[in-house]
């Protein structure tokens, strides 16, 4: 695994998650550029990551209060391609925290140029049941960290 993939990510002082991610051969098409699914990819292991490091990980959140978090809406907005062996930061931060859902900004920046920005929605929901479900307060004081925007909580 090369290094920087298996970097943790780190917190800016200007509110957000940074994931470092380098752009490989398998997603890329023909002609080097990064092929425009892959930036989900990107953003999911972004949002994997911050979990993780604010304390709840996904399988933690399962574990303890039986809660998953699926997307249920992704808006991207692509501004400018990236290329083979470029490497990127995947930034994400909280801009609204609801009852069952949770809304995220999520950029891929190039040398600080946003090349894609992303708003995400993740929803709450049972994982036996599959019904969406409050957020437990933990999760939602740990997402507080990262919050751009007022809540609505």
């Amino acid at each position: 695994m090369n290094k920087i993939d298996a970097q943790k990510g780190s917190f800016s002082i200007a509110g957000f998650h940074t994931l470092p991610v380098r752009v490989y051969y398998e997603e890329t098409d023909a002609a080097g550029i990064v092929y425009y699914a892959n930036y989900l990819r990107f953003a999911e292991r972004a949002r994997t990551e911050l979990l993780r490091e604010i304390g709840v990980a996904h399988e933690s959140i399962k574990k303890t209060w039986g809660v998953e978090f699926v997307v249920r809406n992704c808006n991207a907005k692509y501004i400018a391609p990236a290329f083979l062996d470029d490497i990127l930061e995947v930034r994400t931060t909280c801009t609204k925290i609801r009852g069952a859902s949770i809304s995220l900004r999520q950029s891929a920046v190039r040398d600080g140029e946003e090349l894609v920005v992303m708003d995400v929605i993740i929803a709450s929901r049972s994982h036996t049941s599959g019904k969406a479900v409050r957020i437990p307060k933990e999760v939602r004081v740990a997402f507080q960290q990262i919050t751009e925007l007022e809540n609505e909580v």
